[in-house]
């Protein structure tokens, strides 16, 4: 049976609401290209630093919390929360169970783990954007990839200053429930 402690929990609350701040921090662009924001850099330190069980909760419920009602756009992605909830909980579950998956390279493994998690995600948010869509959905794969190769060199340096920071290289340390 799958058990999620208290401690844990109350990450995930505070990460998904990071989240949902970051993601809220957006440039709206036409359908089907949805949005611009920050909350993939979230994701992405919250995947490496967190691991998979808190990655998976937050990434999945900040940013549909967001598609669902935010200040600024209302209910405008509405339409996408089903999606969000799969592709972005599906997203933080593979960069918090990859971030290692090169033991004595972690910048290189937490760069592939970016990497997987985004192409999952373009490709998720495409299938999905072609069903609504039809074939206007392929400008997602042109815009989505050089948007997310940004997101993860801002993330590079971001976690290098966070791990500073806190003195550590994991919050919940790799091994521990993945």
């Amino acid at each position: 049976m799958f058990k999620i402690t208290s401690k844990e929990a109350a990450f995930i609350s505070v990460m998904a609401a990071l989240i949902y701040v970051a993601t809220s921090i957006a440039i709206p662009m036409p359908r089907p290209l949805g949005v611009w924001h920050f909350g993939d850099i979230m994701t992405f330190i919250i995947g490496i630093l967190f691991g998979p069980i808190v990655a998976l909760f937050a990434s999945a419920i900040g940013p549909t919390l967001f598609d669902i009602w935010n200040p600024l756009h209302g209910s405008a992605y509405v339409v996408y929360a089903p999606a969000t909830l799969i592709i972005r909980g599906l997203m933080g579950w593979i960069l918090g169970s990859l971030r290692a998956v090169f033991k004595d390279k972690r910048q290189i493994s937490e760069i592939v783990a970016m990497v997987v998690a985004v192409t999952v995600k373009n490709f998720g948010y495409f299938f999905y954007d072609y069903y609504l869509y039809g074939p206007v959905a392929y400008l997602d794969l042109v815009t989505f990839f050089p948007a997310d190769a940004l997101y993860i060199l801002v993330t590079i340096p971001l976690l290098k200053t966070l791990r500073r920071l806190i003195n550590r290289d994991y919050i919940i340390p790799i091994g521990r429930r993945e």
